[in-house]
């Protein structure tokens, strides 16, 4: 039944177009249906998933969900131990000279003045 006329007439639900494996032909009814089956041809045109057998494909998604897994996971384990560092040396290359510690400078008055005061200083008039 795979290549039957009653296959391509078929008309898809939501739910088989996001989940399934093969690919319908014909869009679902709903507008969010059709949207994310336009997406799907187009994605699966792009990247030749439209070619590959339904093991092929599960294996590169598979491998594809993996990678994306781990980099959101990543990202978000990281980057809040990194945010404090990328802040302390934000200040460093915007105003030439590290502070004490970053609760120190949060006030960006105190920060103005510092600068201030420390560019006066080079200045030979």
């Amino acid at each position: 039944m795979r290549n039957s006329l009653e296959d391509w007439k078929r008309v898809p639900t939501t739910a088989s177009t996001l989940f399934g494996v093969d690919l319908p032909y014909r869009p679902p009814k709903s507008a969010v249906g059709a949207f994310i089956w336009r997406r799907r041809i187009w994605i699966e045109t792009t990247w030749g998933l439209s070619v590959l057998e339904p093991w092929e494909k599960l294996l590169v998604l598979a491998i594809f969900y993996l990678l994306t897994t781990l980099v959101f996971t990543g990202v978000y384990k990281l980057l809040p131990q990194q945010g404090p560092l990328v802040y302390a040396r934000m200040l460093y290359y915007v105003f030439g000279h590290e502070t004490k510690g970053v609760a120190g400078a949060t006030s960006v008055r105190h920060l103005v003045t510092d600068w201030a005061r420390h560019n006066a200083s080079i200045v030979p008039w």
